[in-house]
Order: C-alpha cells, then sequence, then structure tokens
C-alpha cells in the first residue's frame, strides 16, 4: 500500500511538471512569435509588451523577452527621459537574465541584437563580443524546431552579417541552424 501512495504521487508530481513543463515551453513559443511577428509597429510592440510584462513566468528567457519589449517601447518613445528609462530598464533585465543563464544562445543573441541597435555613444553596448563568442560556443543548444523556421532563420541571417562574423563562423552558424 505504501508502495502504491509513492508510485501514485510520482505520477501525480511527474503529471504536474510535464503539464506545467508543456505550457512553458507553449509559453515560450508564444513569446518567441509575438515578438518576431510585432513588425516593430507601434500598436502591435505596445500590446506585445503589455502581454509579457503581466506575464507571472520570470524565468532567464522571459526577462529577455521583457528586454527585447522594452527596448522595442524605447524605440517609439517620443520622451528621451522615457527611451533612457526604457532602455535602462532592457539593459538591467538582460543582464539579470544572462547571469541566471550564462550558457543560453538565445538570450545572448537578445542581448546582442538590442545592444547592436543601440546607439554605441549610450554606453550599453558592451557586450557584444561576449555574447558573440558565447553564441557561437553554445550554438548546439539551439533548437531549430524549438524555435520555429522563421525565427532560426532570422538569427541566422543577422549573424552571419559581414560586420558580425567571419566566413567560417558564418558558415557555422548556417549548418547549425539549417539555412543555407
Amino acid at each position: 500500500m505504501k508502495n502504491l501512495a509513492v508510485i501514485i504521487l510520482i505520477f501525480f508530481v511527474s503529471g504536474t511538471w510535464l503539464t506545467g513543463h508543456a505550457q512553458s515551453l507553449d509559453e515560450i513559443k508564444n513569446i518567441r512569435n509575438e515578438l518576431f511577428y510585432t513588425d516593430f509597429n507601434f500598436n502591435k510592440c505596445e500590446k506585445y509588451y503589455n502581454y509579457i510584462v503581466s506575464l507571472k513566468d520570470k524565468s532567464p528567457l522571459v526577462q529577455a523577452y521583457q528586454a527585447a519589449a522594452e527596448s522595442l517601447m524605447a524605440k517609439h518613445a517620443w520622451n528621451p527621459l522615457s527611451k533612457f528609462s526604457y532602455l535602462k530598464n532592457a539593459q538591467e533585465l538582460l543582464n539579470n537574465a544572462v547571469d541566471a543563464d550564462k550558457d543560453n544562445p538565445e538570450i545572448r543573441f537578445l542581448r546582442l541584437y538590442i545592444q547592436r541597435s543601440i546607439p554605441s555613444y549610450m554606453g550599453m553596448s558592451n557586450d557584444i563580443a561576449e555574447d558573440k563568442a558565447a553564441i557561437l560556443t553554445h550554438l548546439d543548444k539551439l533548437n531549430v524546431e524549438e524555435l520555429g523556421r522563421d525565427i532560426a532563420s532570422y538569427i541566422a541571417t543577422y549573424m552571419t552579417a559581414p560586420d558580425l562574423t567571419t566566413d567560417l563562423e558564418a558558415s557555422l552558424i548556417k549548418k547549425k541552424l539549417e539555412v543555407n
């Protein structure tokens, strides 16, 4: 009887974990897609920002996507102080996300992308070389099926820009992300 109770407890706990894990994977996929398809349109960006800020999940990956939302809001803010505030929030979220999950190439890509988009005189673009190196080192952790073809292709195209990577690095990225 005791063994039966333990077995039931194990199934219950693992079933709850699997359900929660599946929900979080679906949530992450939704977060990725929503950002990718904002098309930098203000209304879509604002909707995305409100959505991601309201999430209870504050995992490192979600923090990185919230930083992307903060950056998008900075892009559309007309007040320089608001722009700076959004960018500072983004920087803090990204640094926290990287500190919590240093080997996650998706988090590193988001930080690299955002930092390359910020004018260098803002002093918020100091981690680009470190993030590039981490992405290349942990490229095998990017799952094309999980990311989705469009997003994997976008990452590959962005990362293989001649001003960011060498020809050898570009071919490695394209091979891993299955992009020609």
